[in-house]
């Protein structure tokens, strides 16, 4: 059954050939272009820097699994292949650069002098396209009772991942089940709402289809249950079908114009028009399953930062990096106004809809003004990666 699923798997690679977009990067070589010290930008912060270096220790914590596994590693950085201890030293040296609480003319005269910067190509003029993501809250149950009866599934036992860095001559990973010595696709979001996965497979219930299908959108939310008890929950695994968006979708039936595209303004038709819902929803086949945990975590399996947490491409930007964000964000929690802002991220999440160098997702945490900068954010900026000499 090995030799036959291998057999298939690298038949699948080899019928998915596509012409990669011109203006957005699809290879490490090409994400990332390296900028003389005169050219490097204004490194200002507009945080204070104690979640910066709690997010450094995140990152330091998964190189350090990493490096306990397999010393000798690497990770592609542009068109470099850079060794996860220099990673770890990078990490290190602006960890101490931060404690001191350097003056913005002085800590760019640090890094011009000690490290090499990179700047995401983007989309080809170096422009990236900056969202944002956050941490819901919904109302649930452990049974499916009374107004609780959309449930939120763990990840199946039957769920089969071949990953692409394990086998060279897939361009992605592939998700799928074994049947009768044939790997087959799992089934969509319209079959799992069908019951698919029957029953046993429910992690637990919650009240609003809408909110869990947001919620797969976010990776990761907050379950408060009846009797005043909660649970984080985090994203487990997904069914391998392709994101699709639901935006774009109402775009083309001319529901809504690409202009006025928002988490609020999606949300806000989905529930005016509650008889087309459904089949609206089950144009993403994607489904994402989850599980209990602590605290909510990205694809790097340690905790997210508020603020300081990015998702990007996996496969063409060095996860756990760090980063530098330049864009625009909204003002407080109830604006629709925007004004700029630039800091010190780390590289530790990724997302479906996250297939592109010129694209980069924000993670905001909880709370009103996080879950107003996810929906409204969506403009361009800069980003850049930051590596030791």
């Amino acid at each position: 059954m090995r030799r036959l699923l291998v057999a298939v798997l690298l038949a699948i690679a080899a019928c998915r050939t596509s012409t990669p977009k011109p203006e957005a990067a699809r290879t490490p070589g090409r994400a990332l272009e390296e900028l003389p010290p005169e050219a490097f930008p204004a490194f200002g912060d507009d945080l204070e820097y104690a979640s910066l270096e709690q997010a450094i220790e995140r990152s330091l914590g998964y190189y350090a699994r990493i490096a306990a596994a397999d010393p000798g590693r690497t990770l592609e950085f542009g068109k470099e292949r850079v060794a996860i201890g220099k990673l770890q030293a990078t990490l290190v040296r602006f960890r101490e650069i931060a404690l001191a609480r350097p003056s913005p003319g002085a800590l760019a005269e640090t890094l011009r002098r000690e490290f090499r910067v990179f700047r995401s190509t983007g989309d080809g003029t170096g422009t990236v396209l900056f969202t944002g993501y956050y941490l819901p809250e919904l109302r649930g149950s452990l049974a499916r009772e009374g107004r609780y009866r959309t449930p939120l599934h763990r990840a199946p036992d039957d769920l089969v991942v071949v990953r692409m860095k394990d086998f060279p001559q897939l361009s992605e990973d592939v998700v799928g089940r074994v049947d009768a010595g044939r790997l087959i696709p799992y089934p969509t979001r319209a079959e799992i709402g069908r019951g698919a996965l029957g029953s046993n497979s429910a992690l637990c219930y919650v009240d609003s289809d809408l909110d869990a299908f947001f919620l797969e959108i976010q990776g990761s939310g907050i379950v408060r249950f009846q009797d005043g008890t909660s649970r984080v929950v985090t994203y487990a695994g997904k069914n391998g079908h392709r994101y699709g968006a639901v935006g774009a979708e109402l775009v083309r039936r001319g529901a809504l114009r690409r202009e006025e595209l928002s988490m609020q303004a999606i949300k806000g038709w989905l529930l005016a028009n509650p008889a087309e819902r459904e089949a609206v929803l089950a144009t993403n086949p994607s489904y994402v399953f989850f599980r209990f945990t602590d605290a909510p975590q990205g694809s790097l399996a340690v905790p997210v930062t508020p603020d300081r947490t990015i998702a990007a491409d996996a496969r063409v930007f060095p996860k756990g990096a760090l980063a530098f964000i330049e864009a625009e964000r909204p003002v407080d929690a109830a604006s629709a106004t925007f004004r700029p802002f630039s800091r010190f991220v780390l590289d530790q999440d990724a997302g479906g809809a996250i297939r592109t160098s010129a694209r980069v997702d924000v993670y905001f945490g909880s709370g009103a003004y996080a879950e107003n900068a996810a929906g409204r954010m969506r403009n361009p900026g800069r980003l850049y990666y930051l590596l030791l000499r």
